[in-house]
């Protein structure tokens, strides 16, 4: 039987895929939710905080990716960077739930990309993903045949255990409960129809908190005018994931033809 009501820090069961986030940042941008409801499937709705929505840059090192039956070690690495927001999603008992949803999902190795789509349905895009590590900063972009599609600058002297002055949530915690209490993400897919529900899993954690400065955002800036910038970035490191390679699919045709 299917459990939908996992908690973020269960270890999944069955075959699954395990890998070590070595660093994570968490890009979090406020989005007027009327900008970003075409994105959300039919039966689902915007989870807001603040009447905003909030779509966060997601990017990962991962290391060490491989079957749960693989023994550590014999796995591969890669950097993928996911567009995600938070949302209400429908799920097969009927439910809403809340969840990640998939904007847009990006990685940086071809073969593993091409994998990932092939077991797992996410349709992830192949792209030039970059982390350079300064003395004073961390430079995040990434490309598409050369056009810049997104590049942050996190300066390692904000981050702490608080959140920047200024942040529209209350605090670190709150920031962490809504972005990354929970344990199921979705991606709509519009010309299928279908909604992809895959769990994600990791041992606890524990987050800190920074300042950004977005130079490019292109996924956020063909919604609005201008370059957005970041209410705040938390990171973290060295957190073992596990990720379903078995989705839930729901059908979720697109708006038009629902007449919505």
């Amino acid at each position: 039987m299917t459990t939908y009501d996992l908690e973020p820090t269960a270890r999944l069961k069955g075959l699954h895929m395990v890998g070590n986030v070595r660093r994570r940042f968490l890009v979090t941008y406020p989005v007027d939710p009327a900008r970003l409801e075409p994105a959300v499937p039919p039966g689902g709705e915007l989870s807001l905080h603040d009447g905003l929505a909030w779509v966060s840059a997601c990017f990962v090192d991962l290391a060490d990716m491989r079957p749960s039956f693989v023994p550590q070690g014999l796995g591969s690495g890669f950097f993928y960077l996911i567009h995600r927001t938070r949302a209400r999603l429908p799920y097969p008992d009927g439910a809403l739930r809340e969840s990640v949803l998939v904007l847009e999902a990006n990685m940086n190795r071809p073969l593993l990309a091409r994998l990932g789509r092939a077991t797992t349905g996410v349709g992830f895009r192949i792209r030039d993903i970059t982390l350079v590590e300064n003395e004073e900063d961390w430079e995040l972009s990434m490309r598409s045949e050369g056009s810049l599609l997104y590049r942050a600058i996190i300066a390692k002297s904000s981050i702490g255990d608080s959140l920047p002055s200024g942040s529209r949530f209350a605090g670190l915690s709150q920031a962490d409960d809504f972005l990354l209490g929970v344990s199921y993400g979705g991606e709509w897919d519009r010309k299928s129809g279908r909604l992809r529900l895959l769990a994600e899993t990791h041992d606890p954690w524990m987050t800190l908190a920074g300042e950004c400065r977005t130079e490019c955002f292109d996924y956020l800036e063909k919604l609005a005018t201008g370059t957005p910038q970041a209410d705040h970035v938390v990171t973290m490191t060295d957190i073992p994931h596990y990720f379903a390679l078995r989705g839930l699919d729901i059908s979720c045709p697109a708006r038009e033809a629902v007449g919505a």
